[in-house]
């Protein structure tokens, strides 16, 4: 199980935004008593991330062959009743008795499965009327190579699909290029209302570095030759893969690579198919989210444990760089949100304010590590109010949170603000404490006005003039 972990943490925490467009697009913020059924949870890090922080999920169950993996996904989410793993392959799993699902996703599993259509019929088999199946997969034949004269990128991908696939556990059966096959697919399995969107990342425009990270993150399980693999054929393949690294190199060199994301409903009988929200499926439009309150840094992780997928010790205190928050940060915000409150915002709350509020602006705070943190203020013309801030429990008290709420300081101010404020619970003694020490005074107290667990709010203020 440890071949290739850190990377699908990482691919789970990049690609998130791709799943969260699709949950937005079958509204699943908006709705109540919602089962899913994760096909491949592997040990449960992309499930915990994906479906956490959406209240109206009441139930999660996991399914995956590896017993260590459903043990370790089964520990990750112990502290949330909704979530449950089963070890088992996906054609043997049958639900507890007449038990449907709303929404069956599969990950980058479909792929990996040795009957696409059938897997896809027993999902359908499986939902209730008018439940969905989202589907995450690639295709090889997607990805552009340019220039790319002695066609480095498709002979690794030839190597690897006769040499390294058929002799890799749990890859034996897979097809690499069972994007554009989605639609059809589906459409056979019984499934309607079909739709299928990519989702492109490429070199445009990235430094050297940023190059060889999207290369890491194409090329990492393709070097995973096994010892079967005739010597000179694991040479060559490794050869390859350093040829095709440095292209990346080169800033005239042109790569794309594509996900492909594809929903499709199971008829329910009297009803209009679902109309798909929000800019990558549909054009719905949605409402604001309501504001919450803030919290310090030096607050105490309350959320269920989820680990980071960059680090599980605390570093020396790193460089932080801030910049603005963009929609494709979502997969590491949702990983630091449900680590730190017990009532994360969902998703489509940060996409929202992101996409249509005027008045909200978002920070990210970065290390070397990626994103540690990240905060975000209303202004208001009574004066500008910080609504969110967390930072990655591996990443607390090292100059994170401060950072974060400097910048909110500085850019209030330039906004014209008179005064920057915010609510932080009154038993929280650590962020009050941080807070003074940045020059917030507390200015009111509103009492019972947090539930779970109940406490007063006390609201501090920093004057900007």
């Amino acid at each position: 199980m440890a071949w290739g972990k850190g990377q699908i943490a990482k691919q789970a925490l990049r690609t998130a935004p791709e799943d969260y467009a699709a949950f937005e697009a079958v509204s699943l913020a908006g709705r109540d008593g919602v089962r899913v059924l994760d096909v491949g949870c592997f040990d449960g890090f992309n499930t915990y991330l994906k479906f956490a922080p959406y209240a109206g999920v009441a139930r999660v169950v996991g399914v995956d062959p590896l017993p260590e993996a459903v043990a370790e996904a089964a520990a990750r989410a112990a502290g949330d009743a909704r979530f449950s793993f089963a070890c088992s392959s996906f054609e043997d799993y049958e639900p507890e008795a007449g038990e449907r699902f709303d929404l069956v996703y599969f990950s980058h599993v479909l792929q990996h499965l040795p009957d696409a259509q059938a897997a896809l019929a027993k999902a359908c088999r499986l939902l209730a009327p008018g439940g969905f199946v989202v589907v995450k997969t690639t295709d090889d034949a997607a990805k552009l190579s340019y220039p790319d004269h002695e066609q480095v990128m498709r002979r690794l991908f030839g190597l690897y699909e006769r040499h390294v696939l058929p002799n890799t556990p749990h890859t034996a059966c897979t097809d690499r290029y069972n994007g554009e096959k989605c639609y059809t697919l589906m459409r056979r399995a019984g499934l309607g209302n079909v739709t299928v969107r990519q989702f492109a990342a490429d070199t445009c425009g990235k430094s050297r570095e940023e190059r060889r990270a999207l290369f890491e993150r194409c090329v990492y399980f393709r070097r995973n030759v096994p010892a079967c693999v005739d010597g000179n054929v694991a040479e060559e393949i490794r050869a390859l893969a350093d040829a095709w690294g440095a292209l990346f190199d080169q800033d005239d060199y042109y790569f794309v690579t594509q996900s492909f994301v594809a929903i499709g409903q199971k008829p329910q009988e009297g009803a209009p198919p679902w109309k798909y929200a929000g800019p990558a499926f549909g054009s719905a439009p949605e409402a604001l989210p309501k504001m919450h309150d803030a919290q310090a840094e030096a607050l105490p992780c309350d959320g269920p444990p989820l680990a980071s997928a960059e680090a599980s010790a605390r570093p020396p205190a790193p460089a932080v760089a801030v910049r603005p928050l963009a929609e494709q940060d979502l997969g590491a915000v949702m990983a630091i949100e449900i680590a730190s409150f017990r009532d994360p915002w969902t998703p489509l709350a940060f996409a929202l304010d992101l996409r249509h509020n005027p008045c909200a602006h978002y920070t990210a705070a970065f290390t070397e590590s990626g994103l540690a943190g990240y905060l975000g203020w209303w202004g208001a013309p009574e004066g500008a109010a910080i609504v969110r801030v967390a930072v990655d429990p591996a990443r607390r008290k090292a100059g994170v949170g401060r950072a974060l709420v400097e910048q909110a300081v500085r850019d209030a101010r330039a906004g014209g603000h008179g005064v920057l404020t915010l609510e932080v619970r009154a038993g929280n003694a650590q962020a009050r404490g941080f807070y003074a020490r940045l020059g917030f005074q507390e200015v009111a107290v509103r009492p019972a006005y947090y539930e779970d667990p109940p406490d007063d709010a006390v609201v501090m203020a920093l004057p900007l003039e």
